[in-house]
């Protein structure tokens, strides 16, 4: 299975490399995401901690390991795995997960300790099934609600008691001191993938939309976080040194934007679907991809964790995409801020099949988008790939409508 799930990986990277322009720089990216998927490291990674999904707040881990592994899910191969251990209506993250954690050839869990957020009745599940396989499995309940005050000292805490139990699993301490520094480390690298996104669709032709969100999502990976910064600034550098230096084809093609259900490598078959179609993606709202903007709590000398995390948790918390809340208003407050800083033509609402906490978020979605003149576009699928052709048709159909809307509104304006 390790072998194929490295080739599952590599087949795409290799076909994403040959669509872009060829900065020299993105190819180290591309190598880190190779290896992290990698045959023989599979096989030898045993890591500390293993974190499931984007949910859990990344500096909570690197505050006391070094080196955490967030597994994300996106793999069809580790999802085929599980077809005996889940139902099939389990959504297809959850089946990703457990393939990568339940399987003969490599035993990446067996030193672990596996933190995921109760989001939802199938990260319950799924924590079950582990623990019934043997693997230590801690689970980190979220509030229903995040505008309350009791509420956010209700996160603070439980994200207290999972930090604790994981630094006395990697035999450390937790401290203000270092989780401060990886609050500003992780900050560090958000400022990075800010102005690469920023400097990048200055040029929409310049890279494909899978290759930026590859180059991105690659920082979950990164076993050097610095070094993985210091790439990113050199290929914003060379992408802002080809935008100077060659007269750019005005770009034509409908931008549309994402939202819902996370885009996870190395499952790209949106992005390459969009770009069959004539359209261009411009930008993703969902539980990963917020994550670049989550802004940083106000960092005072002698803070204890506990001060910093309720500073975390009314910060960021009105902002996050989770399922865990009963009345999501980050999803769609997010996308209203996209259409005002974007020209979005429009939206595709992707919907992994099992994930309905994200389809109760649609009609919201869809009252907004009217408001700005904007189409959403509902689409549900999974990491299979016997729908490809159905769903291009569709997309090909959604893009020559906005096509001849962008046409009537050019002859209108003349």
């Amino acid at each position: 299975m390790s072998e194929r799930l490295m080739n599952e990986a590599q087949s795409i990277l290799n076909q994403v490399a040959s669509e872009h322009c060829g900065f020299s720089e993105s190819a180290w990216f591309l190598d880190e995401m190779a290896n992290a998927f990698h045959a023989e490291n599979l096989k030898n990674e045993k890591p500390e901690i293993i974190v499931l999904g984007e949910d859990f707040h990344a500096e909570l881990a690197l505050a006391v390991c070094d080196h955490p592994r967030f597994l994300l899910g996106g793999s069809l191969e580790t999802t085929h795995w599980s077809d005996a251990l889940l139902p099939r209506d389990a959504d297809p993250v959850s089946r990703s997960a457990c393939g990568w954690l339940l399987n003969e050839h490599f035993q990446m869990g067996s030193d672990a300790l596996i933190v995921l957020t109760l989001t939802n009745d199938n990260r319950r599940k799924l924590a079950g099934l582990l623990r019934s396989h043997g693997l230590r499995v801690l689970t980190v309940d979220l509030p229903p609600v995040y505008h309350t005050a009791a509420s956010q000292r209700a996160w603070a805490t439980e994200m207290y008691r999972a930090a604790k139990e994981m630094a006395a699993h990697c035999h450390t301490r937790l401290t203000a001191r270092c989780l401060a520094q990886a609050i500003l480390d992780v900050r560090k690298l958000r400022k990075g993938m800010q102005a690469f996104h920023k400097t990048v669709l200055k040029t929409p032709g310049c890279m494909s939309p899978a290759l930026r969100a590859i180059i991105l999502e690659s920082a979950w990976y990164a076993k050097d976080r610095k070094a993985w910064l210091e790439h990113l600034y050199r290929l914003t550098s060379q992408i802002a040194a080809w935008q100077t230096r060659y007269l750019i084809n005005p770009d034509d093609r409908p931008w549309v934007m994402t939202a819902g259900s996370p885009i996870i490598f190395p499952n790209e078959k949106l992005p390459m679907l969009l770009e069959a179609s004539g359209l261009f993606l411009a930008d993703r709202i969902d539980g990963l991809s917020v994550q670049m903007n989550m802004p940083t709590p106000a960092l005072q000398r002698f803070d204890t964790v506990q001060k910093i995390l309720l500073r975390i948790a009314e910060v960021r918390m009105p902002k996050e995409v989770s399922g865990a809340w009963t009345v999501n208003e980050g999803l769609p407050t997010a996308v209203e801020g996209m259409l005002r800083r974007i020209p979005i033509d429009g939206i595709v609402y992707h919907v992994l099949k099992g994930q309905i906490e994200y389809d109760f978020e649609l009609p919201r979605v869809e009252e907004i988008a009217a408001e700005y003149g904007v189409p959403v576009f509902r689409l549900e699928t999974d990491y299979q790939q016997q729908d490809v052709e159905q769903l291009r048709i569709r997309m090909e159909a959604f893009s020559e409508m906005l096509r001849q809307r962008n046409s009537e509104r050019m002859r209108i304006a003349q």
